[in-house]
């Protein structure tokens, strides 16, 4: 008969911590032992609405991996911004790589009221080539821990055997497997240098009738790892009108697909003002009257604003708005029952 082996009898309590004190002298910051998982010691980038931030829980979370898609004017680019704005008043550098060559002036709204050197943490990058880019981008990461990258569009890159290809030759999944090189090569120095990465990509048509889900270019590189996916949509009930019945803005739907830090799968509608990013007012008005942090009925908010103790003052929606961008303290108490609520 052959003879059993003697099992290899596992070390004591003791003399693993002792163990897992040389595997942290030996590897260092790529072990993290029990004690020290606590991703609450990782700071948040705000989108810039107080909604779209309760449906995500924790809202773009250093070191992570992040997507916005949608189709085309659904504002994805401006919710971007607004993130970015968000990342600046943090002290983050923000690197927004521009490949689509659509972002002007006019566009930096938001960033521009900031004031101050705001506008100094803010670098445009234009690439040629999707290689050009992946690189570009693992160098950001490198050199400044901590910033935000903003990557407008996946849809728009362009590898380099295409421009030098005729036009005629099929190049399919290039765009695809560069997206697979991107993510793959950034995913570690993200998450150990605290940085941040929103991919923007489009929507495509589908060329399969029986295909499910959204076509994306890129394919399913980034949704895979990333930690949040927000799918935008617009319809054309949702957009914004002045007393005059001139269009100014939209209410976008905003879908969490995916989300690793709450529980996905909700929707919220975000107004967005075009050229001047999210109405923060009207954003926070639609949450606390959602929540009953103020009484809404027959179009009327009833609040203590400016009534008598004890009394109730109706207020129609543009004049409660009006008060919610004017008086900071009224706001700011809004604000604070509202994260009460919110835990």
């Amino acid at each position: 008969m052959a003879k059993k082996k003697a099992g290899v009898t596992p070390p004591s309590s003791g003399e693993y911590l002792s163990m897992r004190e040389d595997m942290f002298k030996k590897l260092g910051t790529k072990v993290s032992f029990g004690e020290d998982i606590d991703d609450t010691k990782l700071d948040s980038i705000s989108t810039g609405s107080f909604k779209l931030d309760w449906a995500l829980g924790t809202p773009l979370v250093e070191g992570s991996i992040n997507e916005l898609y949608g189709t085309e004017q659904t504002g994805k680019t401006t919710l971007a911004l607004e993130a970015a704005a968000s990342a600046i008043k943090m002290g983050k550098p923000v690197f927004f790589f521009d490949l689509e060559r659509k972002l002007r002036e006019s566009s930096l709204n938001m960033i521009k009221g900031l004031g101050g050197d705001a506008r100094k943490l803010f670098t445009r990058i234009r690439p040629d080539t999707g290689e050009e880019a992946v690189d570009l981008v693992h160098d950001c990461i490198m050199d400044f821990p901590g910033c935000f990258i903003i990557f407008d569009s996946v849809s728009a890159m362009m590898p380099e055997v295409e421009g030098a290809e005729s036009a005629t030759k099929q190049t399919m999944g290039k765009v695809a497997k560069l997206c697979w090189t991107m993510v793959r090569k950034n995913l570690g120095p993200t998450e150990r240098n605290r940085c941040c990465i929103l991919f923007i990509s489009h929507i495509s048509p589908k060329l399969n009738p029986y295909q499910t889900g959204d076509n994306k270019k890129g394919g399913k590189a980034i949704s895979n790892l990333a930690s949040q996916i927000i799918k935008l949509k617009r319809t054309s009930s949702d957009i914004l009108k002045d007393s005059k019945g001139n269009p100014y803005g939209q209410m976008t739907q905003c879908e969490i697909i995916k989300n690793n830090m709450a529980r996905p799968f909700r929707k919220v509608t975000v107004p967005l003002i075009w050229g001047k990013g999210i109405d923060k007012a009207l954003d926070l008005a639609q949450l606390a009257r959602d929540l009953s942090v103020v009484e809404y009925k027959n179009g009327w908010y009833l609040t203590s604003y400016g009534a008598e103790e004890g009394d109730v003052k109706r207020m129609r929606e543009a004049d409660f708005l009006e008060v919610l961008r004017t008086d900071k303290e009224y706001r700011a108490k809004v604000v604070e029952e509202v994260k009460e609520l919110l835990g």
